[in-house]
């Protein structure tokens, strides 16, 4: 078993394909400041407070972009963070309907792209 990595497409006012590790536990997509900027991704009013592996809290911006994968797309949250290699997350995984196998170190489908949405129909 090893770490998963796949190149993750990131729109925003240009495309670009950034390889990221994939981290089941993180929320957020993160990427450094100078890819957000370089990609032109829309800033967001909003912070998030992160905690580290070590367990130290950091506060981050958000951004908004579209990413894609596999053929699949959807938005997603983009943390910033200077980080020396950028992370998929949980939220991007769950929004792609994807999921890692640590055993082939590739992504597959478990469900519809856009995620799932449950309620009640009358």
């Amino acid at each position: 078993m090893g770490y998963t990595y796949v190149d993750l497409v990131v729109k925003g006012k240009v495309s670009r394909s950034v390889r990221t590790l994939v981290d089941t536990g993180s929320a957020y997509v993160v990427m450094d400041s100078k890819t957000i900027f370089e990609i032109g991704l829309h800033e967001t009013p909003f912070q998030v407070e992160l905690t580290l592996a070590e367990k130290r809290k950091v506060k981050a911006k958000l951004y908004l972009a579209e990413v894609e994968a596999r053929g699949r797309r959807g938005p997603v949250f983009v943390a910033e963070l200077d980080v020396p290699t950028p992370i998929l997350g949980a939220y991007a995984l769950e929004t792609l309907g994807l999921k890692p196998n640590p055993v082939t170190g590739e992504l597959e489908v478990v469900g519809p792209e856009g995620g799932y949405l449950l309620s009640v129909l009358d």
